[in-house]
């Protein structure tokens, strides 16, 4: 199992299209799973809590289903597209891109910290190590011109949510890339011989 984690920010992203068709043909070799980040849609249930409408628990929450209107609007790109609810169901290779819709789960996990600073990286970073994958690839809109970069560095640049850390263990296999996905994933045979030449996260 592999999990690749989609900044919210691709909501808009002309290239979103050609990433999940690519993503999708590589899920005929490889049991890939995307965790989704909410973007606009996460960013209006903030805005409702900065006005003092809900508690941080209850923001964490909406945050977290806000998640899944980006899900849905990605099964909608492609109808082939398995959205999933539950752990057990993510673990076996149908051939087919999944999607976990975290919310059902993490509202009742004691072990998910529910506050503005458990964004969905901390959702992508808390389901593999629950699911000991086999490395975990974060999709963000920025420009990376290192292949090394330390976990620290990208949380205290905000590129990282500042809980991540909290749900990875030493061995984690973490990789990171931007926008420049879209060119190198479509040459790529599988998903395990894309991953290996990605910028590298270390803790």
């Amino acid at each position: 199992m592999w999990i690749v984690k989609i900044g919210g920010s691709w909501i808009n992203n002309p290239n979103l299209s050609n990433l999940i068709k690519n993503l999708q043909r590589l899920s005929n070799k490889d049991n890939i799973i995307i965790v989704n980040g909410g973007g606009i849609f996460s960013d209006s249930v903030r805005l409702v809590y900065e006005n003092k409408r809900m508690s941080e628990k209850t923001g964490n929450y909406i945050a977290l289903k806000a998640t899944e209107l980006f899900s849905h609007l990605l099964k909608e790109i492609d109808k082939n597209i398995c959205l999933v609810d539950d752990i057990e169901s993510l673990r076996f290779s149908n051939k087919m891109l999944k999607i976990w819709l975290p919310s059902l789960i993490l509202k009742n996990d004691s072990t998910f910290i529910k506050n503005w600073e458990s964004t969905s990286d901390s959702v992508a970073a808390w389901l593999h190590s629950k699911i000991n994958s086999l490395g975990l690839l974060y999709v963000k809109s920025l420009t990376f011109e290192k292949k090394k970069y330390k976990l620290k560095y990208l949380q205290d640049n905000g590129v990282l949510d500042k809980n991540v850390d909290k749900y990875l263990i030493k061995s984690a296999n973490i990789k990171i890339i931007g926008q420049e996905i879209v060119n190198l994933i479509g040459s790529s045979k599988t998903f395990r011989e894309f991953f290996l030449d990605l910028n590298e996260v270390k803790l």
